[in-house]
């Protein structure tokens, strides 16, 4: 699945589901307008005359009424959205959803917590939050958020129990897609369109509950008569809004299959999955309260309705096995769907050396060799990190697209983080701790001054956890630091809103405490500081801007990154070419080394977040055709690449070491 076109084709779509969303507030507004007007007509004129006559002679009180429900309908839409913003942790708490903390002894839940650690590592984004719905026996699951900055995936314990690693994989593949893919941004932003909609029927209940029948029944019974006609109409609209979940869920749950298999390259756990759900007495019909509100994101259907949100479970089945046999859920129903075995990774993860060499584990020397990585793709080490596939496209096109590589590759990464992170990855104290402890410069003179300006803006308390961090954080190997940020940003997200924006704030003073600021430094700044906005604001990860409008700002990413891997000038001059003249079919400007590059590319960016989709393809092509001009790859260049992406909302799976 090509990310960026996918991209491309979720904005026009939104476009789409945004005018039939008006279409939608029009025709409830005109049909209330109808039963309203015939019926002030009536009280004013004894009888009907009929709704348009009664808008000619009273246009302002017309006109103040369509505004009035449209203003409703908006507003109840934007409350919702609102309240939505807080992320995928509001949607899972709403269906009772307990969070899961790294910590956990609960063999079912680490395994859980540790396949989804590795899927995040493996795509190049923050670990999700992870929530359970401990009260729920079927077999299902659900990705929500605007970004995966603020994102949650939930499982039910139906899901813990009966499914093996493999199944439980397929699942978080499955929603992993969600997640890259921005799914999820569609489908909050539809749960805020439908509630503005159903708002309607909420206000008719309300109307017909508290109508007093008295005396003057003509009034009461005008009354009545409007509110079943808001009931009637708001059901209207919220049908209106299911048909519109299920057309945008049920395409987005064939592909997210289908990527599933691509991450895994195990279309046998999706598939076993989905035979035990067939098969278990629970299905995957869910018992929340608000199960019909997020129908449309889940794995499996979560209720019996109308409008199917999920292809038919056989039909899902057979794409993954054409040769599928049904009377296999037969067997596997006849016999029970047991539960699971206990966990076993747990134990055999935990006797690996988490000091051990990335570079030279068995696990990444085959894993490179059959990538095709290696002297054959024209690339020699820099580093023990370096060896990368030999086009700029091939990298480019692993934005978005996790293979069972990345996987394998991250489930090392993660035993290395394992034992010195958890701690971090739970406290959101100790999470800012360590990362305000990476930001720490080794010259002596600059740590002074930095540690002076902690002094006084922490409390000795949290001055003595970054000290006590700081020990951890000079033993991270170089490429670790940054996959390390992304691991404990669960903890990061729940600081309260006044502390997060403290620390963006105490991380810019950092920095400017140094006079000559490295890449690792620029980038973990930047990071944070996309990653937390984005939590918070739930931007859109993708704008207008075109390559032509975009010409300096590119320029500026160019040089730097050309400069970044070049060990002079002539070097850096030649692989900034390369790269502008693989995006731009116009003039390019000519190399410039920035000695103010912090200052430079921090105010470029936000200019190339702001590209179109296939504008990013381009960027981030030619970004690795700068990169690959000298057969290199540093750890700079590294870093700064996959920041680039992050930044872009295009996220870059590891490049594995070889």
């Amino acid at each position: 699945m090509d990310f960026y076109a996918y991209q491309a084709e979720a904005r026009r779509r939104t476009r789409y589901f945004v005018l039939a969303f008006m279409l939608a507030v029009a025709f409830v507004t005109l049909a209330l307008d109808t039963v309203a007007f015939t019926l002030f007509s009536a009280r004013d004129a004894g009888q009907p005359q009929g709704p348009f006559a009664y808008a000619v002679q009273h246009p302002g009180s017309a006109v103040f009424f369509s505004l009035l429900i449209i203003g409703v309908i908006g507003l109840a839409s934007l409350y919702k959205s609102f309240e939505l913003r807080g992320g995928g942790a509001v949607v899972a708490r709403s269906l009772g959803g307990v969070r899961i903390d790294a910590g956990t002894t609960d063999l079912k839940l680490k395994r859980l917590r540790n396949i989804i650690e590795e899927m995040a590592l493996a795509s190049g984004v923050p670990v999700p939050e992870i929530f359970v719905l401990e009260h729920e026996g079927a077999i299902n699951a659900f990705a929500a958020g605007h970004t995966p900055a603020n994102a949650a995936v939930t499982v039910t314990q139906g899901a813990l129990d009966h499914l093996d690693r493999d199944e439980l994989q397929g699942v978080i593949g499955h929603e992993f897609s969600h997640v890259l893919n921005g799914d999820m941004r569609l489908n909050v932003e539809l749960m805020g369109w439908v509630f503005g909609l159903f708002v309607i029927t909420l206000i008719g209940r309300t109307i017909l509950q508290f109508t007093p029948r008295g005396r003057d029944r003509n009034s009461a019974g005008a009354f009545i008569a409007f509110a079943v006609a808001m009931i009637v109409l708001g059901y209207l609209g919220l049908l209106a809004g299911r048909i519109l979940q299920a057309a945008v869920s049920r395409q987005r749950e064939r592909l997210a299959d289908a990527s599933s298999v691509q991450f895994t390259r195990n279309p046998q756990g999706l598939k076993g999955a989905l035979v035990k759900i067939a098969a278990l007495s629970e299905g995957s019909y869910l018992t929340a309260p608000h199960t019909e509100s997020v129908a449309h994101m889940l794995f499996a259907p979560g209720l019996a309705r109308a409008f199917a949100t999920h292809p038919p479970l056989l039909e899902r089945i057979r794409k993954l096995d054409p040769h599928f046999d049904p009377q296999e859920i037969k067997r596997v129903a006849a016999q029970g769907v047991r539960e699971s075995d206990p966990p076993q990774e747990v134990e055999t993860h935990a006797q690996m050396q988490p000091g051990s060499s990335l570079a030279g584990s068995p696990l990444v020397r085959p894993l490179a060799a059959a990538s095709g990585l290696g002297a054959a793709s024209g690339f020699t080490a820099a580093t023990p990190v370096s060896a990368v596939p030999a086009t700029a496209r091939s990298i480019s096109a692993q934005v978005g697209q996790v293979e069972s590589i990345h996987i394998a590759h991250a489930q090392e990464l993660r035993v290395r983080l394992a034992d010195g992170l958890r701690e971090f990855a739970d406290v959101p104290g100790k999470a800012r701790s360590l990362v305000l402890a990476l930001l720490l410069a080794r010259d002596a003179e600059v740590r002074a001054s930095q540690e002076r300006l902690l002094t006084g803006s922490l409390a000795p308390v949290e001055l003595a956890a970054v000290q006590q961090a700081a020990a951890i954080a000079r033993t991270l190997d170089p490429m670790l630091r940054l996959p390390a940020v992304l691991q404990i940003f669960p903890a990061l997200r729940r600081l309260p809103l006044a502390d997060r924006q403290a620390l963006l704030k105490l991380v810019a003073d950092l920095l400017n405490a140094e006079q000559q600021v490295d890449i690792f430094e620029f980038c973990l700044a930047k990071l944070l500081t996309s990653l937390l906005t984005d939590q918070m604001e739930a931007r859109a990860p993708h704008g207008n801007v075109t390559l032509k409008d975009a010409v300096q700002s590119i320029h500026v990413l160019f040089a730097i990154m050309a400069r970044a891997g070049a060990t002079d000038d002539r070097e850096a001059r030649t692989a900034y070419e390369t790269g502008m003249q693989a995006v731009l079919s116009i003039p390019c400007p000519p190399y410039v080394s920035y000695p103010d590059w912090p200052r430079r590319l921090d105010a470029a960016l936000p200019e190339l977040e702001a590209l179109q989709p296939f504008a990013k393809q381009a960027v981030v092509a030619g970004l690795v055709s700068t990169i690959a001009s000298d057969g290199r790859l540093t750890v700079e260049e590294a870093e700064l690449l996959r920041t680039t992406c992050a930044l872009l909302h295009c996220p870059l799976p590891p490049l594995l070491g070889g």
